[in-house]
């Protein structure tokens, strides 16, 4: 299997992030935004896009909560925390950071 140099894992992400943008805008329900072809692309990338997703999470409060369990296998959002999108991106970014995996000056 080939590993896709940085700037060219970081320009797919970016095509897919924006479309995928595109096509939930009008969806209020996480799983179908979760289905949708650009997001399930963005969890085909693995590991190695968790770094661009918690970047994008830290910048902008966003429904990436379903890929990054799905590329990550494990969820840090606390039972309590369930449904509320501020607290859960606040346990992923803390995840990331523990993980090596965020810069907070991206």
């Amino acid at each position: 299997m080939s590993t896709m140099m940085e700037p060219a894992l970081q320009e797919r992400f970016e095509q897919l992030k924006n479309q995928w943008k595109v096509q939930s805008k009008y969806l209020s329900n996480t799983a179908q935004m979760a289905m949708l072809w650009s997001y399930q692309q963005i969890i085909g990338m693995g590991a190695p896009v968790l770094p661009l997703i918690l970047a994008e999470l830290l910048h902008e409060t966003d429904h990436w909560f379903w890929a990054l369990e799905a590329i990550a296998g494990e969820n840090p959002v606390p039972a309590e925390a369930a449904g509320d999108v501020a607290a859960s991106a606040d346990a992923w970014l803390e995840w990331g950071r523990s993980k090596g995996l965020l810069r907070d000056n991206v």
